[in-house]
């Protein structure tokens, strides 16, 4: 009989040196993800600098292909010509060394890569903070932003201070705010509902594809319940979703409508919001937020309802089926211009 040890038998041993090492090996990692970053910033600042010296724009779109080649050839196709112009690209639109130094620190290169590209600053932050408070792949980023998830969250209809203030918070705090939390319109594509289809099929839909909703709606969103049953006046009323949302520390009540709003709808949810703060909201929570779902807005009655402005009560429209990207950014686009415009009347 062999008198070999068996690690085996001591599992906390071994899974005591297994942690040392993966801790080490993520440090390492994130600190080489760091350095490079830093290096790449560099040697954008170099190109961008022997440029400016030469003042001359067809020098620059010489220089960055015969570098390439140079560097290629020395250290291989991290150096190719297209690195090297996100390099130069890196540098251009994050000038400040130090704010790169704590970007960097929280995001790895292939984040900042994608970043860089959108040309609007306070666009750019969004993205930065809720890649770093959402903990989002470099995946999920590029879906958020092809799905034009700062065009469809209320921030963006607010004016630039808030939306700089609120990122601020968010940055600093890691307090998200409301307008940061919620969308419109929502894309529920994936439920597959086409046509026609009722309240109970939208909400059974929503029940199958849960975590696809739940991905949708923000990772901070969890579910509770479904038809919570509440009673008033020996009249039994039911909440079609409730959730809670944990940055917020606020229950959220969803309410699914099949057609346009209905200025009926905010009294509706009144009513299950004050049942909630009486009955369930706990302490240290805050006020529970209500959220209308419809397949269609009715701007003017909303704005007589002042719910735009609503801290407590969100509408937002929710697409089944999508349209082309082109039209669904016009869009949004003008529903953020109407509301700049109603900022600075």
């Amino acid at each position: 009989m062999s008198d070999k040890p068996d690690i085996n038998n001591q599992p906390e041993l071994l899974n005591s040196i297994i942690g040392l090492i993966d801790q080490t090996r993520h440090f390492v990692a994130k600190t080489v993800n760091q350095e490079l970053t830093l290096l790449y910033w560099n040697i954008g600042k170099t190109i961008n600098e022997e440029i400016l010296k030469n003042d001359r724009a067809d020098y620059g779109k010489k220089i960055i292909p015969a570098l390439s080649i140079a560097l290629t050839d020395k250290y291989g196709i991290g150096f190719n010509k297209r690195n090297l112009q996100s390099f130069v690209k890196l540098n251009s639109t994050i000038e400040d060394f130090t704010i790169l130094h704590t970007v960097c620190a929280k995001l790895s290169w292939s984040h900042i890569r994608t970043l860089i590209y959108i040309e609007n600053n306070i666009k750019r932050e969004f993205y930065i903070q809720m890649s770093v408070h959402e903990r989002w792949s470099v995946r999920t980023l590029q879906e958020r932003i092809d799905s034009m998830l700062f065009e469809r969250t209320a921030i963006s209809k607010k004016p630039e201070e808030t939306i700089i203030n609120d990122l601020a918070l968010l940055k600093s705090e890691k307090q998200i705010s409301p307008d940061l939390t919620f969308r419109d319109p929502y894309f529920l594509d994936f439920l597959g509902l086409h046509d026609s289809y009722s309240e109970k099929d939208l909400e059974s839909s929503i029940l199958a594809q849960l975590q696809n909703f739940i991905t949708e709606m923000g990772s901070e969103f969890a579910f509770l319940a479904r038809q919570k049953r509440i009673t008033i006046d020996d009249e039994d009323f039911y909440i079609d979703l409730l959730f809670y949302h944990r940055g917020l520390r606020r229950l959220v009540a969803i309410d699914l409508k099949l057609g346009k709003f209905k200025a009926g709808y905010k009294g509706q949810m009144e009513l299950y919001l004050r049942w909630l703060e009486k009955n369930e909201q706990k302490e240290g929570e805050n006020k529970p937020i209500g959220l209308i779902l419809c397949s269609e807005k009715s701007p003017e009655q909303i704005n007589y309802l002042m719910l735009d402005n609503d801290e407590q009560i969100k509408v937002s429209a929710y697409l089944t089926q999508l349209p082309e990207k082109k039209l669904l950014l016009e869009k949004l686009e003008k529903a953020i211009a109407i509301a700049e415009n109603n900022i600075y009347k």
